[in-house]
């Protein structure tokens, strides 16, 4: 979900959909405000988790492959994306929950150097949520992981048969838990689900790979970019599909099939809407602010009318200006906190990598030495 700034920005209808995948996110997540208008809004994630492997593909799948950029370096790079709004997500959280804290003292003590290496906090109960300060965060654990398997395999995931091999795997996981066994890929994110969860990253990802491989093909071949209405329509079904009533089956036919028709349109269909597109850009540049930070204004809104003893569903319209100043900050946080963060972040990976370059420049003379002298 969280790869809007890799590489060129060249994918704008992608973007859009990306803004409007995390904006469902957060008004589903607002239920106990207004009650569920995306049932299914738990669907995003998959759809962030394959455009995460086409953009991925996009900026690094030919650097890693050619040697041209390091696992160590990907990984950094990974980090350096990731990191700065993870960490604001987390101390957004506990500032609006602190004048009542739902944790003991220990259990923070215990919990938070874990979350703040970005590590699943260690549990009891296998119930538990692996993140259970910023509950969505357990997504990028899972994007995290993935981009681990995407580096250190990356020649063996060029190979379309092993690419394959691990798309097909993935599917019939998801197919046994929630077809077979009647659950449902919302099951993610706790402890005792950890295959399924990672089955789920597995596939999106490597089928969103795939997504990346044939519009190569398409773009090697000259082939003309589609109409923009074909954009709109997608925007329009991904819509429709995260709106739709929670049920096995739908959830398997959007993962499986619905998502990478969308992505693939939307990669090859320039999103023209004037006005409304752009916003819909913008909207995709602060995607990850706000799937970071959307929990914590949800938690200090539904505190503060407990702490008046006044329901969470009293004034159901609440949601809409509560989600309008979600939306301000996190166009301010990515602007004014991911931004200047990153930029730190990137400068300091440089002066280490050009440290380390020198030290093993001057450590040679003395490795050449000692092999002349024995």
């Amino acid at each position: 979900m969280s790869d809007g700034h890799e590489g060129r920005r060249a994918f704008d209808s992608l973007d859009a959909a990306r803004g409007i995948a995390a904006l469902v996110v957060a008004i589903h997540h607002q239920s106990a405000i207004h009650g569920q208008w995306f049932a299914s809004g738990f669907l995003a994630v998959d759809f962030f988790f394959a455009l995460s492997g086409f953009v991925l593909a996009h900026a690094y799948g030919d650097k890693l492959a050619g040697g041209r950029i390091s696992t160590r370096e990907f990984l950094a790079a990974r980090v350096v994306r990731l990191y700065p709004l993870y960490l604001l997500g987390l101390l957004a959280v506990l500032l609006a929950l602190s004048p009542h804290l739902p944790w003991s003292p220990t259990a923070i003590l215990a919990k938070l150097p874990f979350a703040l290496l970005m590590l699943p906090s260690p549990s009891l109960s296998a119930g538990s949520f692996l993140y259970p300060f910023n509950i969505p965060s357990w997504s990028i654990f899972y994007e995290v992981l993935i981009n681990v398997v995407m580096a250190v395999f990356c020649l063996q995931l060029r190979d379309a048969r092993l690419r394959w091999a691990a798309i097909i795997v993935a599917a019939v996981v998801l197919d046994v838990h929630v077809l077979m066994q009647g659950g449902s890929v919302d099951d993610s994110g706790v402890w005792n689900t950890l295959g399924l969860g990672f089955a789920r990253v597995a596939f999106s990802f490597f089928i969103g790979m795939q997504l990346y491989e044939w519009h190569n093909q398409r773009v090697a071949a000259h082939k003309p970019r589609l109409h923009g209405g074909w954009a709109a329509l997608s925007l329009l079904v991904l819509v429709a599909c995260l709106a739709a009533p929670k049920r096995g089956w739908f959830e398997m036919a959007c993962i499986l099939a619905v998502f990478p028709v969308l992505i693939f349109v939307l990669a090859e269909a320039r999103l023209q809407l004037g006005i409304v597109g752009a916003a819909l850009r913008q909207l995709g540049i602060a995607s990850y602010a706000l799937y970071m930070l959307h929990i914590a204004f949800q938690f200090g809104y539904v505190s503060l009318l407990a702490r008046h003893d006044i329901p969470a569903n009293r004034w159901p319209w609440a949601g809409i200006p509560l989600i309008a100043l979600i939306l301000v900050a996190s166009w301010a946080a990515d602007r004014w906190w991911d931004r200047p963060c990153r930029t730190l972040l990137q400068d300091g990976v440089q002066r280490l990598r050009a440290w380390r370059s020198r030290r093993r420049l001057a450590e040679a003379p003395k490795r050449s030495s000692g092999r002349t002298i024995r």
